[in-house]
């Protein structure tokens, strides 16, 4: 508390520097004039701060210049520049640059906000990097170590405190993070661990060997959790949402005469550049009642919804459920008040969430035994 206090006064004192010359110039030319009048440095400082007058035309006008002008204006002004200028991110960038031993969570995704919470619990202090601002303003109001920032700048990582960090996590999935990222943090700090989050096997395998990395995948963990559930139950499976999760489960069932699969997603430019045999896919939306017609969704043993968008992934599992009243229904969700609304009628859906299973395959493997 008393080391975030410091950290506010220094940056307001920074930002109004200029102010508080002017009083600080004020106090010393008169401090000099004083002494040249009476000779004495005791008398001079009593005087400049009231604690004394001086019986003369200046002295009097110091004393009413000072207290009605400097005091009253100046202060006034410098008080409004305070609270005016006082950069909560700014803060929370200068608090994250007092951390040592510590974890930096580079990415405030759903698998970020677990982890953070995570090392929260057990006490272990955090940095965490995240550029879009939107997904880290209550940490910001409530001054915690944040940085709200690109980490493709070594700078943003230095001030995160790489260099005295113990542990990195890498939550993007964006290949040019995990690249410049990686090589950074290895420049910077050759010994601390890194885990990354990355979907691709062949640029995990490259990044993991490069800089020894340990490698992590929400969606193979959510896959293999899927797959489980039905590969040995149901032959007719329906999914919605062209993502990582919908595509290693289809890859899976390729492999699987006997279960059934089709895919709704609702870009177009996404399946031209994701999918290479269309013959199972359809592009539409997924809350269309001709769409899921078109899928035969009535005779639909399962249908598993990937799409993580809170409001999306409702309204598509009530229209699944009001064209299909018995199919089993696989929703992927992160909030746990919402996945509580869903397992209930009218819904009746499993929810599992992907970054939850993933938590616990990290704690299981000691990835967080530093």
């Amino acid at each position: 508390m008393i080391s975030r206090l410091l950290t506010k006064i220094k940056i307001l004192l920074k930002q109004n520097l200029k102010a508080f010359l002017i009083v600080f110039l004020w106090f010393v030319l008169n401090f000099i004039y004083f002494y040249i009048e009476t000779g004495s440095a005791l008398q001079s400082g009593l005087i400049i701060f009231f604690f004394t007058t001086y019986n003369s035309l200046y002295g009097n006008f110091y004393d009413a210049f000072t207290e009605f002008i400097i005091f009253g204006l100046v202060f006034g002004l410098i008080t409004v520049e305070l609270f005016r200028k006082y950069n909560p991110v700014l803060t929370s960038r200068e608090i994250s640059k007092k951390y040592s031993d510590h974890v930096i969570i580079i990415g405030y995704t759903h698998i970020g906000q677990r982890i953070s919470n995570y090392l929260k619990t057990e006490g272990i202090g955090t940095v965490i990097i995240e550029e879009d601002l939107s997904l880290i303003e209550d940490l910001i109001a409530n001054e915690e170590a944040v940085i709200n920032d690109t980490p493709l700048s070594i700078q943003t990582l230095e001030d995160a405190g790489t260099q005295k960090a113990k542990a990195v996590f890498i939550t993007s999935d964006d290949f040019e993070i995990q690249l410049v990222v990686n090589h950074y943090i290895r420049r910077l700090n050759p010994k601390c661990r890194i885990v990354a989050r990355i979907y691709q096997d062949d640029i995990a395998d490259l990044i993991a060997n490069t800089y020894n990395t340990e490698i992590i995948s929400t969606s193979k963990y959510a896959a293999e959790v899927i797959d489980n559930k039905i590969r040995n139950h149901y032959n007719k499976v329906l999914l919605i949402g062209l993502n990582h999760i919908s595509l290693r489960l289809m890859e899976k069932w390729k492999q699987k005469s006997h279960i059934e699969y089709q895919l709704i997603e609702e870009s177009e430019d996404l399946i031209k550049e994701k999918i290479e045999d269309k013959s199972h896919v359809i592009c539409g939306d997924p809350k269309d009642g001709v769409i899921l017609e078109q899928c035969n969704i009535s005779e639909v043993d399962c249908v598993v919804n990937t799409i993580s968008d809170v409001k999306e992934s409702i309204l598509i599992t009530k229209r699944i459920r009001d064209y299909n009243r018995s199919c089993k229904i696989i929703s992927r969700f992160f909030l746990e008040s919402i996945a509580d609304i869903l397992e209930k009628p009218p819904f009746r859906a499993e929810v599992i969430s992907s970054s939850k299973g993933t938590l616990e395959v990290m704690i299981q493997r000691g990835m967080f035994d530093f």
